[in-house]
């Protein structure tokens, strides 16, 4: 019998352990299971004898996040005087006074390859940009167009609201793209592990396949939102609504938060985080590239700065409501992470982690430059154009954050 014990709970649908011999056989260890009193411990079954010579225990896990972890233990087993085998389960007595077998940070030295490593950051990034503009989409279709007192038969509420579901079906289909990159490059670390298993038999699996599955939904909600009757329409935002919200949620069942030791508070937290994050700033993505060229192509009398400024006007609360929950639920988060302050400058999360929160801060500046300097201008149509860049340089800004969390994300915590 096999006792590995790790830092935190691994998956055991998502694990494999292997003995590999000195000339190469392998036995793959059976009855793999976690410990009943201590879940950061694997036990299996050597289901084989095994005889003296050098040993490998190879293993493969990966915890609730679904960040794959592997490495090797090696070990050997020396032949006393007129024993030929060793049965598994048999005393050490069987076995002379050698090293015990231990794990070091050398064992990982086979773990994901940098190449992977970035593939990963980068199908999470394209999945975060994702969220973020689907997320956004519907907050702007529910928080800002139907609060600016227009009523559904009006023009311009419905180039805004018809642009915007085409921009949520890109946003969907992006989300789907980025997923399924995602799950392509996991399989590729557990290349041992069925897919079935993946998506099924782990809390990590089953946030992907949701936001497989929510994405397809998505998408067709935002196409019923986009043409069709008046009916069809409205029951097509209501279905983006109820989609944006399980979307929402999926990145915390995927991530750090849940493989917290609280992981019903983290994953709460994480979850307004997102969904907060991506009201502020996909709403804002949704004002830049939809609200405002609506606003200048509406074929009627209503000046452009006058419909520009109704966006902002109904868009600033839900701003400044979206980025004070952001910063309560990421002080959480920081909390539940990191150990120790001295975390933030001598681990590669807490550096990240840093630098998101620098770049967070830049974020917050722009945006208060916007609504104290740039908001009170909207009264005249030359506004339009200087507010445009900066809400785009807010937006390069979010993307950045963004790329910086993919990353934070796929990193160890300390």
């Amino acid at each position: 019998m096999v006792h590995l014990v790790f830092s935190e709970s691994p998956q055991v649908a998502l694990s494999i352990l292997k003995m590999v011999s000195g000339s190469g056989d392998t036995i793959t260890l059976t009855g793999l299971r976690a410990e009943p009193d201590d879940p950061n411990t694997l036990v299996a079954d050597v289901p084989l004898s095994i005889g003296p010579g050098s040993w490998r225990i190879v293993w493969r896990i990966a915890a609730r996040d679904g960040h794959p972890r592997q490495g090797t233990i090696d070990f050997s087993i020396a032949a006393p005087a007129g024993v030929s085998a060793i049965q598994p389960g048999v005393d050490s007595v069987a076995a002379p006074a050698t090293a015990l077998p231990s794990m070091s940070e050398d064992e990982e030295r086979n773990t994901m390859a940098i190449g992977g490593a970035l593939a990963s950051i980068a199908s999470r990034w394209l999945s975060f940009l994702a969220i973020f503009v689907l997320i956004g989409v519907v907050a702007f279709k529910f928080g800002v167009l139907d609060r600016i007192g227009a009523g559904p038969a009006d023009t311009f509420v419905q180039i805004a609201s018809s642009n915007a579901a085409a921009l949520g079906i890109g946003a969907s289909a992006g989300l789907l793209l980025g997923t399924s990159l995602r799950l392509a490059r996991e399989s590729a670390d557990m290349p041992d592990i069925p897919l079935t298993s993946m998506l099924f038999a782990s809390t990590w699996g089953l946030s992907i396949l949701a936001q497989l599955v929510v994405s397809v939904i998505a998408a067709l909600a935002f196409r019923a939102a986009q043409s069709g009757s008046e009916s069809s329409r409205s029951n097509g935002w209501r279905a983006a609504l109820v989609a944006a919200v399980v979307i929402a949620a999926t990145p915390a069942l995927s991530g750090h938060a849940a493989s917290s030791e609280l992981p019903i508070v983290s994953i709460l937290a994480d979850i307004i985080h997102v969904g907060a994050g991506s009201a502020w700033l996909g709403t804002l993505s949704v004002i830049v590239i939809v609200g405002i060229s609506a606003a200048i192509k509406t074929p009627d009398s209503v000046r452009p700065g006058s419909r520009v400024a109704s966006l902002v006007n109904a868009f600033s609360p839900m701003a400044l409501t979206c980025g004070g929950l952001m910063v309560l639920t990421g002080a959480i988060a920081s909390l539940f992470h990191l150990k120790h302050v001295r975390d933030m400058w001598t681990t590669p999360y807490g550096v990240a982690l840093a630098l998101k929160l620098m770049f967070v801060a830049m974020l917050f500046g722009a945006g208060a430059w916007n609504w104290r300097r740039m908001k009170p201008r909207l009264t005249g149509d030359d506004a339009v154009v200087p507010l445009r860049s900066m809400a785009t340089f807010e937006l390069v800004l979010a993307t950045i954050v963004l790329g910086i969390t993919a990353a934070l994300v796929a990193l160890e915590l300390p």
